[in-house]
C-alpha cells in the first residue's frame, strides 16, 4: 500500500512541474513608456511676457509661454525654483516643490499656462509664482499640475551664448551664458562655506571687470576650491537690484581652467610716487600698505537695503568712496569703493562734506581686498588730494597683523578666551570674553617682542584700535614694561600704562587711528608693549588692534 502511494505521489509532482513549465512564458511584455504630449501650442514668447510686466499681478488672460528647461535644482545651488529659456528669452519659475529635477531635466520642454499664476519681481528679477505677503512667492505645489505641463522626452539642452562683461544687458537675464578668459578673486577659497546661506564670489576678465557668481551653502559643490588660473564659466545670468549675478549649475559649468594667471592689465608699482592705477586695483588683491590713485567719483550708499552706488549729490554715506579711472565713469564694474576709517582721513575725502571732492584725482595708501563684494581698497593709512593729505613715516618696527598676529605673542592669565587673528580692517589681533552667549572672565595680554630703543631719539608709537559693546575704558589698557622677559605671568613685571592718545568710543567696528604717543622716557632702552584686555562675567568688550609702529627722528 505504501509503494502505491508513493507512486501517486511522483505521478503528482511530475504532472505538476510539466503544467507550470508549460505556463511560462520566455518573453515578458515591457511596460509601456508613457511619452507626455501636449496638445495645445504657445500664444506668446518669453520675451514678450516679460515686455508686458509692471508690476505684481495676477495673470487673468489665456498666456501660454513655452520654454526648455535650462537649470533646475539637482545639484541644490537652485532651491524650488528653475529656469526656463525659448528663443527670445528666458524666465524663472518659482514652485513650491523640491527635487524638481526629477521630473524636469535639464532639456526638458514644458508649456506654461500662465493665466490663475502671478508675475512679479524679485528685485529687479522678474518671475512667474504666486501671491506670498503681497510680494511675488512660489506657486503651490498643489497648483503645478494645473500650470506646467511637459512635452516629449528631454532632448538637446540648450547651449549657452558665449558673451562678454561687456554684453550684459536685462535682455539676458535668466538665460544661459558663457564666459571665457576669466578668473576669481577668491583662489583657493570655498564656494560656499557652511553657516551663511549663499556666498558672493568675484569673477573678472582680462581687462579687470568683475562680476559676482554667486553660490548656495546646499550645493554639492559648495566645499569644492575655486580654481587658479582663466577659464570659462557658464551659467544663468541673473540681477539683483543694480548687481549683475551668475549662478552655476554644477562643477561641469567650470570649465579649462589653466592654473596659470597671466598679470592684469594696468600699471603702477604701488608707491607714492607711481601708485597702482584703477585698473590693476581691480585686477589685483592681496596687497597691502600701497597706494592707488583714481577719481573720486560716488559713493556706495549704506543706508538702503540693499546697498547701492551712488554718483550724483547729494550724497549720505560717509564711510566709502568709489574711484575711478575718468572722473565721469558711472558704472559701478569699472570702480573700486575705498572704505574710509574714521578720523582724519574721512573728514578729508568724503562726500557728504566734502562734495566738491567728485572729479578730483586723490591717492590713498591702504590694502586690495574684497568690498561691497567687489575689488576694494580698505584699511587706509594716508591719502594725497589738491597736493595735501597724510603720508605715514615708515618705522623701525611695524606690525600689520596682515594673516597672523605676527610678532605679537597672546599670554592668557585667566580664562579660556584668548587673542587670535581677525581679517577685518585688512588684519587684526582680536580679543573678546564674549563667547557661548555670554559673558566670560578673562585677563589676556597681547605682547610684543623685545624692542631696542638704543640710539634712537624722537621714538614715537602709533596703532590703530577698535572698540565694541564697551562697559569700562579700564578694562582696555596700553602699557609698556622694561622688565619683561617675555615668558610667565605679564603681572609680576613692572608696567607702565601709555596715556594720552585718541581711543575708539567703545561701540563700533571702525578702527580708530590713536595719533603719535610719546616713548621718548623710554630711549636708549629695551621696551615691550603690552595690550591687556579683562572681562568679567556682566562685561565682555571686543577689542581689535590694527597695525602697530614705531618711528623715530632718528
Amino acid at each position: 500500500m505504501k509503494k502505491i502511494w508513493q507512486l501517486f505521489a511522483g505521478l503528482f509532482l511530475i504532472l505538476a512541474s510539466t503544467t507550470f513549465t508549460a505556463c511560462v512564458d520566455g518573453e515578458f511584455d515591457e511596460p509601456p513608456i508613457n511619452i507626455p504630449t501636449v496638445d495645445f501650442d504657445r500664444n506668446t514668447t518669453i520675451a514678450e511676457l516679460k515686455a508686458s510686466y509692471t508690476t505684481l499681478k495676477l495673470i487673468e488672460d489665456d498666456i501660454i509661454i513655452s520654454g526648455i528647461v535650462i537649470a533646475n535644482d539637482e545639484s541644490g545651488n537652485l532651491y524650488k525654483k528653475m529656469e526656463i529659456q525659448d528663443e527670445t528669452g528666458g524666465i524663472e519659475l518659482a514652485l513650491d516643490k523640491t527635487s524638481l529635477y526629477n521630473e524636469y531635466k535639464l532639456g526638458q520642454r514644458i508649456f506654461v499656462k500662465c493665466k490663475g499664476m502671478y508675475i512679479g519681481d524679485y528685485n529687479k528679477l522678474i518671475q512667474l509664482g504666486y501671491l506670498y505677503n503681497g510680494s511675488i512667492g512660489r506657486l503651490p505645489e498643489a497648483y503645478i499640475s494645473a500650470h506646467l505641463y511637459r512635452d516629449s522626452l528631454p532632448g538637446p539642452e540648450i547651449q549657452p551664448e558665449l558673451i562678454t562683461l561687456n554684453d550684459l544687458n536685462m535682455a539676458r537675464v535668466s538665460t544661459l551664458v558663457t564666459f571665457e578668459n576669466v578668473r576669481f578673486a577668491e583662489i583657493g577659497e570655498l564656494w560656499a562655506p557652511q553657516g551663511v546661506s549663499a556666498t558672493d564670489r568675484t569673477m573678472m576678465d582680462l581687462s579687470g571687470k568683475t562680476m559676482i557668481v554667486r553660490t548656495s551653502s546646499y550645493a554639492n559643490f559648495a566645499s569644492d576650491t575655486i580654481p587658479n588660473g582663466y577659464g570659462k564659466i557658464t551659467g544663468v545670468l541673473s540681477v539683483f537690484g543694480t548687481t549683475w549675478q551668475l549662478t552655476i549649475r554644477d562643477t561641469d559649468d567650470i570649465k579649462d581652467f589653466s592654473g596659470t594667471v597671466p598679470p592684469p592689465p594696468g600699471g603702477g608699482t604701488g608707491t607714492f610716487d607711481d601708485p597702482y592705477d584703477v585698473a590693476y586695483t581691480i585686477g589685483h588683491t592681496g596687497a597691502t600698505a600701497v597706494w592707488i590713485e583714481g577719481y573720486i567719483v560716488g559713493v556706495y550708499e549704506t543706508d538702503i537695503n540693499p546697498f547701492a552706488p551712488s554718483f550724483a549729490a547729494p550724497f549720505r554715506t560717509n564711510s566709502n568712496i568709489m574711484i575711478a579711472a575718468t572722473p565721469e565713469e558711472t558704472n559701478i564694474l569699472n570702480c573700486v569703493p575705498v572704505q574710509l576709517p574714521s578720523g582724519a582721513i574721512r573728514d578729508a575725502l568724503n562726500l557728504v562734506t566734502n562734495e566738491a571732492n567728485k572729479g578730483k584725482l586723490v591717492k590713498v595708501l591702504g590694502n586690495l581686498e574684497s568690498y561691497f563684494s567687489q575689488p576694494g581698497v580698505k584699511g587706509l593709512t594716508g591719502y594725497w588730494l589738491d597736493g595735501n593729505g597724510i603720508i605715514p613715516v615708515s618705522g623701525f618696527f611695524t606690525e600689520d597683523f596682515t594673516t597672523t598676529l605676527g610678532q605679537f605673542t597672546g599670554k592668557s592669565v585667566t580664562g579660556d578666551q584668548v587673542w587670535e587673528w581677525a581679517s577685518f580692517g585688512g588684519g587684526c589681533a582680536k580679543m573678546s570674553g564674549y563667547a557661548n552667549s555670554v559673558n566670560n572672565v578673562n585677563e589676556d595680554w597681547l605682547i610684543s617682542p623685545q624692542i631696542s630703543l638704543s640710539g634712537l631719539t624722537g621714538v614715537k608709537m602709533s596703532f590703530q584700535e577698535a572698540i565694541n559693546y564697551i562697559t569700562s575704558i579700564n578694562d582696555l589698557k596700553v602699557l609698556i614694561s622694561t622688565n619683561y622677559d617675555g615668558t610667565g605671568d605679564p603681572n609680576a613685571a613692572t608696567w607702565t600704562e601709555v596715556t594720552g592718545f585718541t581711543r575708539s568710543p567703545g561701540n563700533s567696528w571702525t578702527f580708530v587711528e590713536s595719533g603719535e604717543v610719546n616713548l621718548t622716557a623710554y630711549e636708549g632702552q629695551n621696551i615691550r608693549i603690552g595690550f591687556k584686555y579683562i572681562s568679567s562675567a556682566t562685561a565682555g568688550a571686543t577689542w581689535e588692534i590694527g597695525k602697530v609702529l614705531l618711528t623715530s627722528a632718528k
